[in-house]
C-alpha cells in the first residue's frame, strides 16, 4: 500500500512541477521579449540513455538527474522488496 501512495505522491508532485514551470515560462516571456529558454532531457531505452538539450551544460544536468532518479528507484525497489 505504501508503494501505491508513494507513486501517486510522486506523480502529483511531477504534475505540479511541470504546471509551475509552464506558468513561470509564460510569465517570463510576457515580462521580457528577450527571454532565453534552455533545457534538456533524457530518454531511456532499456539501459541506453539518449540525452538531448539546448547546450552541453543542460545535457550534463539531465544525465546527472537521470542517474540520480535511477539510483533512487533502485533504492526504493530494494526497500519495498
Amino acid at each position: 500500500m505504501l508503494s501505491i501512495e508513494l507513486g501517486l505522491t510522486f506523480f502529483m508532485l511531477g504534475f505540479i512541477l511541470i504546471f509551475v514551470g509552464i506558468i513561470l515560462s509564460i510569465l517570463t516571456k510576457i515580462r521580457s521579449s528577450e527571454a532565453k529558454v534552455e533545457g534538456g532531457g533524457v530518454i531511456l531505452i532499456g539501459p541506453i540513455p539518449i540525452a538531448f538539450g539546448t547546450s552541453g551544460k543542460w545535457v550534463a544536468i539531465a544525465l546527472v538527474l537521470a542517474i540520480a532518479l535511477m539510483l533512487l528507484s533502485i533504492i526504493f525497489v530494494r526497500l519495498i522488496a
